[in-house]
């Protein structure tokens, strides 16, 4: 009688954990088909973007609004933090020998002074990471200094399109003034 009792709760418990487990595969295989039906390849203007991607800061707002504004401002203080401004104060470093061709003197060469711009311009995908990056800036080191900025970005809620997640278009400008 042992035996069958043993038996029994045996047979159950093997029962109990095969259902579990198809129901397991069932759900990943409803959370791969749901990735596999996201067009990865549509893009979405951050103007007219439903919901637009969310700026981990920027989680606590409820109205979209409010998420829109937190993300430039976000933006904003990333640039900020990281932008590296005296690297337009010395692009090229040059050396300057005495009249013995001795060296004399390592010279920082800046920029022409006057307000400089770059351009970033970049995607926010369908997984919230930062993809695309292109860079419109007055010299290559910028351009470089530009990348490296977009690089650091955190990864962020993807924005939104009839509640599907869409790639994102962002341009982030920086401005500033080389004396």
């Amino acid at each position: 009688m042992k035996k069958l009792y043993i038996l029994i709760i045996l047979l159950f418990t093997i029962s109990i954990y095969s259902q579990e487990n198809e129901n397991t595969k069932e759900n990943q295989l409803k959370e791969i088909e749901t990735i596999d039906n996201i067009d990865k390849t549509k893009q979405v203007s951050f103007k007219v973007i439903e919901i637009a991607p969310i700026h981990p800061d920027c989680k606590n707002f409820n109205t979209e609004s409010e998420r829109r504004k937190c993300l430039h401002i976000s933006m904003r203080k990333h640039v900020q933090k990281y932008f590296n401004a005296e690297l337009a104060n010395c692009i090229e470093k040059r050396v300057l020998y005495n009249y013995k061709k001795k060296k004399d003197e390592e010279v920082c060469i800046g920029m022409a002074k006057g307000k400089k711009r770059i351009y970033i311009q970049f995607k926010i995908n369908y997984t919230g990471e930062i993809i695309d990056i292109k860079v419109r800036a007055p010299h290559p080191k910028l351009k470089e200094e530009g990348i490296r900025i977009a690089k650091l970005l955190p990864k962020m809620e993807p924005g939104k399109q009839d509640g599907v997640p869409v790639r994102v278009g962002y341009t982030l400008p920086i401005t500033f003034n080389v004396d």
